[in-house]
């Protein structure tokens, strides 16, 4: 198995560098059909950031790239049940991350998880810490 970082994602995804995305797009095949590639939380993570910076690319086609990476064939996230569980609760207002942090701390057994973000205290998963 090997790891694959966040640029060759982003460039095989996203398609905007002639040069960069058919290559990076090759070697994720041939990696994928080979010896298989572990894609760690934080590359997924930094791959949701690069995908919503992208010009284009809106809430529902991030989410459609990102589940497309987490059913690929030879492709194994880290934390894939918690992974697959907070991009089913993101939506427009609440995304992934903020969904993975909450996974995560409730997995870990936290009672609680504090937040100065509104929008994500109103889901019931965070609490807003009153300033």
């Amino acid at each position: 198995m090997i790891a694959v970082d966040t640029n060759l994602w982003a460039r095989a995804i996203l398609g905007d560098d002639p040069r960069q995305s058919p290559a990076a797009r090759q070697a994720i095949a041939e990696a994928a059909a080979g010896p298989g590639i572990f894609v760690p939380v934080l590359v997924f993570v930094e791959l949701a950031w690069i995908l919503k910076s992208a010009p284009d690319w809106g809430s529902v086609r991030i989410q459609q790239a990102l589940e497309r990476l987490l059913n690929m064939e030879g492709v194994e996230v880290e934390a894939a049940v918690t992974v697959r569980a907070a991009l089913d609760l993101s939506t427009g207002s609440v995304g992934l991350v903020d969904n993975l942090v909450s996974q995560l701390a409730r997995e870990r057994g936290c009672t609680k998880l504090l937040t100065l973000d509104a929008r994500f205290a109103k889901t019931g998963r965070a609490i807003l810490l009153k300033t």
